[in-house]
């Protein structure tokens, strides 16, 4: 019987027969692949891995291709190198709570001893990761070197050089791509995150475990102050790319923000201008939820002393993080101690038709508790600018966007068209939360980063200037009895990302203590967080900043005294100047950007 079985579905039989049985093979041990994720959820809900159709279809063609190629010796090369990442993979996910990253893949041989002690002390824990990697690849084993050998589907070199070109692909963009492109995202199939980290490890970190040391900064404490009223409702939204001073409500002379504008002017929003943590979204997100301020602070950053998501549920606050971003974005922010998450490959054809305009129909789905902590993060102003409001029949194109007009123009006009379009998202959420939402609540608006639109021929972010380190903090609130006491933002013309996170703690019943606080003194970071990271000193002097020139995080235990690079003066919000010390000197002028 076995003989006839193998015959009817092997190279001789029908091609039917043989094509259902190629399918069905690499099916099953596709399935078998994704399995350590779903097994490990069983018993933990750190592994929080989705299913994205892009990936599976990937993946299923590189099993597809394992059989075909017919090699034994091929096929368990590549499960041994799978194998070997999900062990340690896993065990991460369960033993901390994230994706392993290339700088956790580093820590293993820099401090293998302690790594070593932990596994020991809290093996009883944490043994079932042993079992929900060790099943499916126990099977994945087991199916591959016996079906091979028995269905003989195939024997080509063509598969085989398939899969080494589409695996051989991470290390080969790890080449020109910095750490942050290879960032581990929560929501993502572990081996996808694994495949990624460890391209990224061998290519630019291994044989250099010489990780950076950061500077010996004093731990941050929290402790509850429990305050008469914290409002029911906080939320946080962070839109990609959005500068304050091309925002009509902070005195742009083109009206960009109408509807802001006309809560402005009816006394409902309080503002000042920010001070971006960071030049990129990947580095100011797990600053800005961790509340931490200082370059180097990888121990504030990690250990979640101030993280918000974490604060806000132990204060009873169900929490949500609501993105139209890739899940990597989630890196470094807590994603454990998050109840909700939604995130771009939730909903990649609901984006696609809808654009950002998707997030109102997904806070319409939400199951809310009685007190929420919500982030929304959106890409409507992050380049290309004029895909934001690409899907919309509104006249959101104010101002020409088209070939007829220079680059430079039609970019700067696509922006300015972008935040339009942002404008009336962010007065929809205002108008939901008030509408759907008994108590008080508190909307906060800021944004990752700024961006360069030209100036200087400089266009992006990635880079420590002016643009990019100004950003709108702007706050809308709603008390449900006219008598209470309304909330206020720190009496200052600029705030940080590191002061308007510790002033929201605040507001949840907490206080932020940071024995390395500087009065009057911020910090604007480069992208590689996790690196020797470039950096400025900001200094505050009344209404001007003063940023220092750049430094690395390295060389922070000898940081001289501040040398001015550029200094920043507040005018009505929004508006500011920078004093370029080059050209300053030599036209003895300040230089308004706009």
């Amino acid at each position: 019987m076995f003989p006839a079985f193998t015959a009817n579905f092997g190279v001789r039989g029908p091609s039917l027969r043989r094509s259902a049985l190629m399918v069905g093979l690499a099916t099953l041990t596709t399935i078998l692949l994704l399995a350590d994720d779903f097994l490990q959820q069983l018993y933990t809900p750190n592994n929080q891995a989705e299913l994205e159709l892009s990936y599976v279809i990937v993946l299923w063609i590189i099993n597809l291709c394992l059989w075909l190629s017919g090699r034994p010796w091929f096929v368990n090369l590549v499960l041994m190198l799978f194998a070997f990442m999900q062990l340690l993979q896993i065990s991460h996910i369960s033993y901390v709570g994230d994706p392993l990253t290339a700088i956790d893949i580093s820590k293993i041989f820099t401090e293998r001893h302690e790594i070593g002690g932990a596994v020991e002390s809290t093996f009883k824990d944490h043994w079932p990761a042993l079992l929900a990697w060790g099943i499916p690849y126990g099977l994945l084993f087991a199916a591959f070197n016996w079906g091979i050998r028995h269905f003989r589907i195939g024997r080509s070199w063509i598969p085989l050089i398939i899969v080494l070109l589409v695996l051989g692909s991470k290390p080969n963009r790890a080449i020109t791509r910095d750490m942050l492109a290879f960032m581990p995202g929560s929501t993502r199939s572990s081996l996808h995150n694994s495949i990624n980290v460890f391209s990224y490890y061998a290519v630019r970190m291994m044989g250099r475990e010489k990780t950076i040391k950061g500077p010996d900064y004093a731990p941050y404490s929290v402790s509850h102050t429990a305050p008469a009223d914290p409002p029911e409702n906080i939320w946080v939204l962070m839109p990609d790319s959005v500068r304050s001073d091309r925002l009509g409500v902070g005195g742009y002379y083109r009206e960009t923000t109408p509807n802001l504008s006309a809560l402005w002017a009816q006394g409902e929003l309080q503002a000042a201008q920010g001070i971006a943590a960071s030049v990129a979204t990947g580095s100011t997100l797990p600053l800005f939820m961790n509340v931490t301020a200082e370059p180097g602070n990888f121990k504030a950053l990690e250990d979640g002393t101030a993280n918000m998501f974490r604060l806000a549920k132990a204060a009873g606050y169900k929490t949500f993080w609501i993105s139209t971003q890739e899940s990597k974005m989630m890196n470094g922010i807590g994603s454990r101690f998050i109840d909700v998450h939604i995130t771009k490959e939730d909903n990649p054809i609901d984006l696609s038709m809808n654009g950002d305009k998707a997030v109102l129909d997904w806070l319409k789905n939400q199951a809310w508790g009685e007190r929420n902590f919500v982030v929304i993060n959106l890409r409507s102003t992050h380049s290309p600018y004029e895909e934001a409001y690409a899907t919309e029949d509104e006249g959101f194109a104010r101002w020409p966007d088209g070939d007829e007009v220079p680059y430079d123009t039609r970019m700067s006009n696509a922006y300015d068209n972008a935040v339009v379009y942002l404008d009336q998202i962010l007065a929809s959420t205002i108008q939901y939360l008030s509408d759907n939402f008994d108590g008080d609540h508190l909307w906060l608006f800021t944004s990752d980063h700024g961006q360069e639109l030209g100036e200087d021929t400089l266009w992006g972010h990635n880079r420590l200037t002016a643009n990019v380190a100004g950003v709108p903090i702007v706050l809308h609130q709603k008390h449900d009895d006219d008598s209470d006491t309304p909330y206020r933002l720190p009496d200052s013309r600029f705030i940080s990302h590191y002061e308007i996170g510790r002033w929201l703690l605040g507001t949840m019943g907490y206080q932020l203590d940071n024995p390395n606080e500087q009065q009057n003194v911020h910090y604007f970071q480069g992208e590689k967080l996790h690196e020797d990271n470039l950096y400025m000193q900001v200094v505050e002097n009344d209404d001007t900043l003063i940023f220092c020139r750049p430094t690395l995080v390295s060389r922070r235990a000898r940081e001289e005294a501040c040398r001015p690079d550029f200094t920043m003066q507040a005018l009505p919000w929004g508006q500011y100047r920078i004093v370029d010390r080059d050209r300053a000197a030599v036209e003895g002028e300040e230089v308004l950007i706009r």
